[in-house]
């Protein structure tokens, strides 16, 4: 099963992508290690620190775009590239992260683009064919 897949030719400026998880967690698993893998070449799940996190949002879809940007948060303001993460979610979109990373410095090397933010231009989310399929844009 593919954990994602790049959109070509789908922003001009920014890049899209679509995540897939046979569940919610592996949705934002996947959606992490797409995210690590769009900012940094040849970046391995793991790392020396570790993060955990809680949200809360009043949809999916804002869970979604929030928690990308909790990622860019982590980049921007901590320093530290979340390369992969355990995700819980339950009925009331009620988020628990158990997350591990690297510190941006011991992965300069490997830069390639710099993600701003997760937007809700052409967001889509839905089941299709058993999978949870997630299409998201990133300002870069």
């Amino acid at each position: 099963m593919e954990r994602y897949r790049l959109l070509k030719n789908e922003a001009t400026a920014d890049i899209a992508f679509i995540a897939y998880g046979k569940n919610l967690a592996e949705l934002f698993r996947n959606i992490t290690i797409a995210v690590s893998n769009i900012m940094i070449l040849n970046v391995k799940k793991g790392g020396n620190k570790k993060i955990t996190f809680v949200m809360h949002d009043k949809s999916l879809d804002y869970l979604v775009i929030d928690f990308i940007n909790k990622i860019v948060f982590y980049k921007d303001y901590k320093n530290i590239i979340i390369t992969d993460a355990r995700i819980k979610i339950d009925k009331n979109f009620n988020l628990h992260c158990s997350a591990v990373g690297e510190n941006v410095r011991n992965l300069k090397d490997n830069f390639l683009v710099d993600v701003k933010a997760a937007t809700l231009h052409d967001f889509k989310i839905k089941k299709e064919k058993g999978l949870i399929k997630c299409k998201i844009v990133l300002d870069v």
